[in-house]
């Protein structure tokens, strides 16, 4: 892989983990659909000698990302799920009759 389509991919990469966890999911889909086009481009003009060494390489950073990916779902569900149990038990109390 030459230097400069090396370090593109993996700035495509750095930039879409930076939005995922930045929270900016609609950039994050940008950055992801321009990350896949840039990778197919890659693979097909380097094909079929394209290095396997270095698309391990990024197959990890995509995993660690998914990794990160993930937990943000995780924290981001949690807090809704913490959010909704709040607004069922505060609907539940507000009906209780109370007692004269």
């Amino acid at each position: 892989m030459s230097l400069s389509a090396d370090h593109d991919l993996t700035a495509r990469l750095d930039a879409l983990g930076a939005a995922v966890d930045a929270g900016e999911l609609a950039e994050a889909a940008q950055r992801m659909a321009d990350y896949d086009a840039a990778l197919r481009r890659y693979i097909e003009t380097t094909a079929p000698d394209t290095p396997l060494d270095v698309l391990r390489e990024l197959l990890g950073m995509q995993n660690t990302l998914l990794l990160r990916m993930g937990e943000h779902r995780r924290v981001v569900g949690d807090a809704l799920r913490q959010a909704n149990r709040q607004d069922n038990a505060s609907r539940a109390y507000a009906t209780v009759e109370v007692a004269p």
